[in-house]
């Protein structure tokens, strides 16, 4: 549809004859019943373009040929005076009587109506043509719109372009706002678009009643139609707010609001056209144009509009469900994540970090633009997806034993607690024994006090070495790096034999006990250490089993991968770096990282700063992970999102 209006099929054009006949001409004006303005002709030069039918007689075929009237009137019907021989042209004979000039004339009119007709049928035709085919058009550039503000201003631009008006509003009802105080829904006020004058929106809201002309067209569901919204209907129970024109020196006229109907009939908002012009180039920059330049927005347009209007809440309604659905995901997996790290309270809050941390390392990569980086681009369903999988990457957890999971120190708390009560029982024994020596000797009076310090001497080195066997012990269940002679006393603490409430006799730590305490770095035993990797394999099979959309379609190799290393001795699959995702890659950084400098680890004290980059490079030297990530995350000060000390 052509922007600027057209007033064609307001009414009927008035056809114009020009006649070189003077009794003609006196005839023609005597004629009360011929349509038309009369005009007396003598030379071509006296025609103009916007004569309907052109009379000539011979003395005028003399002051020029018939070619000649022709060219300057091409699209009038020529009536002649007998003879002349040129084709469409009426020819009459001279001394015609007055009603056969007549009839011609008439005939004439008549030809000149229905070619009218035809020519407003055709153009009314191309005009719903268009319409339609625009319609359709925009109609297909809303669906594919996702991004919900650049919709509500396609469709007001859009629409107004349709409507040939100055300015349009858009207002959408929430009706989750007061569902829970069992309150009115709002009406939101979305957006606004005004040729003529630039200022500042905010959005706003509204209790959703029928005051305003927006909100009662939105709670009723009818179209309102206003040729001046300061005349408004008598009955009317909305009012007009002149504020804005007040304050803006505007002047609103003209008003058509129409509500917006999604697949299931219910209004989820309205469109508010305001001041039709009738041209779209005209800028209404004061009142006195306004009132001069604008027109009504009569019945012709509105079934276009009403159908525009369909189709926007169609659009509206897709986009929000679509964001709900998001939304609904993104509460599902953050919940999932925060599910998992119950189980492990220790590290609560690790995914969350990491996830924020490789997306800024991401998004950092991406503007670089230089050397390594530059090829490297993520679009927003890319960085939705490597968000996820940074979420997602210890999902796996749920399946390692939850005592593993959270084992803080190398030995459990029951098999810490079972020593504890060893040292304790042997530490009664050894008293009971030697007060029953004491009380033996005594009896025979052979307790002197050098054999009674003696024993009690015996005693206290007894308790002395089992109290250097429980700080040995103690020590070496922190999950830190050992001394070198350590492991001699743990020897010791092992062979020591005490008897147990059985009668057996065994260590006072076992074999298991003896291995786990030996353990060089961390917490976790040989096993417990592939338990605890598998959580990666885990993590793999569980996030394979979800119907993922084709963005998000790489998450659970994305994910899978965050262990891996780039000379291939990560795991699980041992990938070299080239089988590596990029984003795993990233995540690898920002996992070791965060794990480095965490407050929450129980078993090691979160590490300063630079001690962490300088980890993360020893990494690079080991072939572990990409020197170019590690140099950008330094370089960048990429942490400083999570506000390490």
């Amino acid at each position: 549809m052509e922007p600027r209006m057209s007033q064609k099929h307001d009414a009927i054009r008035q056809f114009t004859i020009a006649c070189s006949h003077q009794p003609s001409f006196q005839l023609l004006n005597q004629d009360t019943q011929l349509e038309a303005e009369i005009s007396l002709i003598a030379l071509p030069k006296d025609l103009n373009l916007e004569i309907s039918i052109v009379i000539l007689d011979q003395l005028a075929l003399k002051a020029g040929d018939i070619s000649i009237w022709k060219a300057q009137c091409p699209k009038a019907i020529f009536i002649v005076e007998h003879p002349i021989d040129y084709e469409d042209c009426i020819l009459v004979p001279s001394g015609l009587p007055d009603i056969f000039l007549r009839n011609s004339i008439i005939k004439a009119l008549h030809q000149l109506s229905t070619q009218q007709q035809l020519e407003i049928s055709h153009q009314t035709l191309t005009e719903e043509h268009e319409q339609i085919t625009r319609l359709l058009d925009v109609g297909q550039a809303l669906s594919a719109e996702r991004d919900h503000h650049a919709l509500l201003a396609r469709i007001l631009s859009e629409a107004r372009l349709m409507a040939c008006c100055d300015a349009a509003s858009i207002f959408l009802i929430d009706r989750h706002s007061g569902q829970q105080d069992n309150q009115a829904p709002d009406l939101v006020f979305k957006l606004t678009q005004n040729d003529s004058i630039d200022f500042d929106f905010e959005e706003k809201r509204f209790c959703l009643d029928n005051q305003s002309v927006a909100g009662f067209s939105a709670l009723t569901g009818e179209v309102v139609n206003l040729t001046d919204v300061y005349d408004l209907p008598k009955n009317s129970i909305y009012k007009f707010n002149s504020s804005f024109d007040r304050s803006m020196n505007y002047r609103t006229c003209s008003m058509l609001v129409i509500p917006m109907r999604n697949h299931q009939g219910r209004v989820v908002g309205v469109i508010q056209f305001i001041n039709r012009k009738r041209d779209i180039d005209i800028a209404l920059t004061n009142p006195e144009i306004a009132l001069a330049q604008t027109i009504s927005f009569d019945d012709s347009i509105l079934p276009i509009l009403q159908a525009l209007a369909s189709q926007a809440a169609v659009a509206i309604e897709n986009n929000l469900l679509i964001d709900r659905v998001n939304m609904l995901f993104d509460g599902f997996v953050k919940a999932s994540v925060r599910a998992i790290e119950q189980r492990d309270p220790t590290t609560s809050g690790h995914s969350f970090r990491v996830a924020e941390l490789t997306c800024a390392l991401a998004t950092t990569a991406a503007e670089c633009k230089q050397g390594h980086f530059a090829s490297v681009s993520f679009d927003l369903e890319e960085m939705k997806e490597l968000k996820f999988a940074a979420l997602l990457h210890d999902f796996g957890k749920v399946g390692v034993r939850e005592h593993v999971l959270t084992k803080a120190k190398k030995l459990s708390h029951e098999a810490y607690g079972r020593f504890m009560y060893r040292i304790a029982w042997e530490k009664e024994r050894i008293c009971n024994y030697y007060l029953k020596q004491k009380l033996k000797l005594l009896r025979e009076h052979n307790l002197s006090s050098e054999v009674e310090e003696q024993l009690t001497v015996e005693e206290a080195q007894k308790i002395l070495r089992l109290n250097n066997y429980l700080q040995a012990v103690a020590d070496a269940n922190e999950p830190s790096l050992l001394a070198e002679g350590t492991f001699e006393h743990l020897k010791q603490v092992r062979e020591y034999i005490v008897e147990d409430l059985s009668g057996q006799s065994r260590g006072l730590i076992d074999e298991f006990e003896f291995n786990a305490l030996s353990i060089k770095r961390g917490s976790l035993t040989a096993d417990e250490r592939i338990e605890i990797e598998s959580h990666v394999s885990h993590t793999i099979e569980f996030l394979k089993t979800i119907p993922w959309t084709p963005e998000l379609s790489n998450i659970p190799k994305i994910a899978g991968a965050h262990h891996e290393k780039l000379n291939g001795c990560g795991y699980p699959n041992k990938l070299h770096a080239h089988e590596i995702p990029l984003g795993a890659k990233i995540m690898a950084v920002c996992d070791i990282f965060d794990a480095l400098t965490a407050t929450d680890r129980p078993y090691k004290a979160s590490v300063p700063l630079d001690r962490a980059l300088s980890i993360l490079q020893s990494e690079v030297v080991s072939g572990h992970i990409d020197s170019e990530l590690v140099q950008l995350f330094s370089q960048a000060k990429v942490y400083n999102i999570l506000d390490i000390k």
